[in-house]
C-alpha cells in the first residue's frame, strides 16, 4: 500500500528535520513531509553544516515503521535506492550513478544527495523515524554536483521531489513486506568502489582496507591487511 504524502512547503526554515519532528511530537501521521526552498541551519550527519541555498530539494518526512532500531538503519538504504531510481529517470546517457556507504548518492563520483535518518524509541522500536534528504538540483555547493548539470532537460524541484516520494514509497512497501535482502542487492549492484581499497575514519582510530559487503544491518565489512573482516557500523569513508 502506497503512502498517503502529505507535504508541507516553506519558503524558509531554520531545518525541515528540526521542524518535522515537532509535528510528530504533535502526532501527525506516517506520511508527512516538510519541504524548504531554503535551509538556515540545515544540517547532515554528526551535526555537521549542509549548505542550503534556493535552488535544490531540501525535505523530511515522517515516517512510523514501528521496527527494531536495527532495522530502522536498513531504511537509509531503501531511501538510496529510491533516490537513485528518480535520478535514472532523469539522468542523461553517459552519467553513473552510485551510491556510497552510509548515505550518500553521487554522480559521476561526486556527491549529489545525502540521507540523514533521526529516530525516537518507544518500549525498545523505532516508533518515530524522520528521513532527511537533501538533494542537488541547480545550486550545488563547490566541488559537487547539481542533477541539472547531468539531466536530459531541466528538472524543476517540486515534481523531482513527487518522483523520490513515488520510488520511495514502492521500496519502502516493499522492505515492510519483503525484508531488506532485495534493497541490499539493489544498493550493492551500485555501490561506490566496492571491492577496492577504503579509508574509514572513526572517532578514535582509522581503519584501511577492502570494501567487501554489507550486512543485513546495513553495517559494512571491511577485509584488513591481515585479512581479518571488521565490521564498522558508522565512520567516515574515503576511498584510494
Amino acid at each position: 500500500m502506497s503512502i498517503a504524502w502529505q507535504v508541507q512547503t516553506f519558503a524558509q526554515l531554520p531545518s525541515t528535520q528540526d521542524r518535522i519532528r515537532e509535528l510528530a511530537e504533535a502526532g501527525a501521521p506516517e506520511g508527512t513531509v516538510v519541504q524548504s526552498l531554503v535551509q538556515t541551519q540545515g544540517r547532515g550527519r554528526h551535526g555537521n553544516e549542509w549548505i542550503s541555498p534556493m535552488g535544490n530539494l531540501y525535505m523530511s518526512m515522517l515516517l512510523r515503521p514501528g521496527c527494531s532500531p536495527d532495522q530502522a538503519g536498513q531504511i537509509s538504504f531503501v531511501a538510496a535506492v529510491a533516490l537513485s531510481a528518480a535520478m535514472g529517470d532523469v539522468l542523461a546517457p553517459g552519467h553513473a550513478k552510485t551510491l556510497k556507504w552510509p548515505n550518500d548518492v553521487l554522480i559521476d563520483g561526486k556527491k549529489c544527495a545525502g540521507i540523514l535518518l533521526e529516530s525516537e524509541l518507544k518500549s525498545g522500536m523505532v516508533d518515530t523515524l524522520i528521513l532527511g534528504m537533501g538533494v542537488n538540483i541547480m545550486a550545488p555547493p563547490e566541488d559537487r554536483i547539481g542533477i541539472n548539470q547531468v539531466s536530459k532537460g531541466p528538472v524543476p524541484i517540486h515534481p523531482f521531489r513527487d518522483m523520490v516520494l513515488s520510488h520511495f514509497s514502492a521500496f519502502y512497501e516493499h522492505w515492510r513486506t519483503k525484508g531488506f535482502a532485495e534493497i541490499r542487492a539493489l544498493w550493492l549492484q551500485q555501490a561506490h568502489n566496492i571491492g577496492k581499497a577504503v579509508t574509514v575514519k572513526l572517532q578514535d582510530r582509522t581503519l584501511e582496507g577492502i570494501f567487501q559487503d554489507i550486512d543485513e544491518k546495513g553495517i559494512l565489512k571491511l577485509c584488513n591487511a591481515q585479512h581479518e573482516i571488521i565490521d564498522v557500523l558508522s565512520g567516515d569513508i574515503y576511498f584510494s
